[in-house]
């Protein structure tokens, strides 16, 4: 599967790192998570670099096993 254009929504990212949004809010002004802002509102985040914030995090191994589940339900093509 070719990550490099598939993309997710903020939603997507917090079911999957289980995080609420604000947490994201927080990784983003940290500089901790990548993401692109396509408007005012609108962020999305490479599919990459969830997955590399994953490997790096000191989280629990069931949401490292669960990540290509949880991708093909929410990755977003641009």
């Amino acid at each position: 599967m070719d990550n490099s254009n598939m993309f997710l929504t903020s939603e997507a990212v917090a079911v999957i790192l289980m995080v609420s949004k604000r947490t994201l809010q927080n990784y983003r002004a940290e500089g901790k998570l990548k993401y692109y802002k396509l408007s005012r509102k609108t962020i999305r985040y490479r599919v990459e670099d969830v997955v590399e914030f994953l490997k790096q995090s000191s989280c629990c191994s069931y949401q490292k096993d669960r990540i290509n589940t949880l991708l093909e339900k929410y990755v977003v093509k641009l």
